[in-house]
């Protein structure tokens, strides 16, 4: 065996890794439904305003990245687009969902849309936190 390191990660060594964890994983889990999932608002010239991405995996939608341009904050656009996700999740048999911020970020955000705190990493990655965050979607 040779152990070796690098900080030039290929998307195929991702991806033979991951194929190798899902093989693994699907003796316990089967064959869950993962799907990609974005929302996006659009200006009148079709460029991106705001946007979430995530993925729905068995009864979890996982929201990734969520961004609203600055003319738009404060202006329930993430709100909205949250809750598109929310019901397309729910759609797909979802009936979770979880999210991860940073302390300078949207905690404050999340908790008003009924996400609640489930841990925290202090100083991460350097100076702040990372709050990570679930709902129920449904009962």
């Amino acid at each position: 065996m040779k152990i070796t390191v690098t900080d030039a990660l290929q998307a195929a060594d991702t991806e033979e890794i991951r194929n190798h964890l899902k093989a693994f994983n699907h003796q316990f889990v089967g064959d869950i439904l993962n799907k990609n999932i974005g929302v996006f608002a659009l200006d009148d010239h079709g460029n991106k305003i705001a946007g979430l991405t995530g993925s729905t995996v068995g009864h979890w939608l996982s929201i990734e990245l969520l961004w609203v341009s600055e003319a738009l904050r404060g202006e329930g656009v993430g709100k909205q687009i949250i809750q598109e996700a929310e019901r397309q999740a729910i759609a797909a048999g979802c009936r979770y969902a979880r999210v991860d911020t940073f302390s300078f970020q949207a905690r404050p955000f999340y908790e008003k849309l009924g996400y609640q705190l489930q841990m925290t990493l202090h100083d991460y990655p350097v100076k702040h936190e990372r709050y990570f965050f679930t709902k129920t979607l449904t009962d």
